[in-house]
């Protein structure tokens, strides 16, 4: 089959393959910026995802040390526990001898130190056992204490007070 291709046929074909090459340019002009805007937002994201992951890391590196540091610090308060604990320990001791110091009393012979006792009881039987009789006992206030054989006095009168270390 032969056909014959007028001038006007041939000038509306030519008009419609220039129309269809203008479209083609303008789809390639949007293709190509739409690949250049593709292009850059997987650039931008590319950073962002290495800048997140250096982040992360460094927040890894910050929580290892936290971990360091919080292991050590509970390994300090467990000590510093023991330490209260043996200091309260120590306190009670020193309390409970104080109480049972803060009841003594000294024994004197002729107003000279003869021993400390917890009471006064005790304090006499001791002079009882190295031979005082029960008479001879003398009031507090009757005599100056070198004159008196035997007696008793608390403890608290023979405390000197330290000043707090100044001196």
């Amino acid at each position: 089959m032969i056909r014959i291709v007028t001038r006007a046929h041939l000038a509306m074909l030519e008009q419609a393959i220039e129309s269809a090459q203008a479209r083609i340019k303008e789809v390639q002009g949007a293709a190509d910026e739409a690949a250049s805007c593709h292009t850059r937002s997987v650039q931008r994201l590319s950073t962002a995802l290495a800048t997140a992951r250096a982040a992360a890391n460094r927040h890894q590196a910050d929580a290892e040390t936290c971990r360091e540091f919080l292991g050590l610090t509970k390994d300090q308060l467990a000590e510093a526990q023991a330490t209260v604990a043996e200091q309260a320990e120590r306190i009670k001791a020193l309390q409970a001898d104080l109480d049972a110091v803060c009841g003594a009393v000294v024994l004197l012979r002729f107003g000279r130190l003869d021993s400390v006792h917890p009471t006064e009881a005790a304090a006499q039987d001791h002079a009882r056992s190295l031979g005082c009789p029960d008479s001879k006992w003398g009031p507090a206030s009757s005599k100056p204490a070198t004159e008196v054989p035997w007696r008793t006095a608390p403890l608290s009168n023979f405390v000197v007070p330290d000043g707090g270390g100044a001196g």
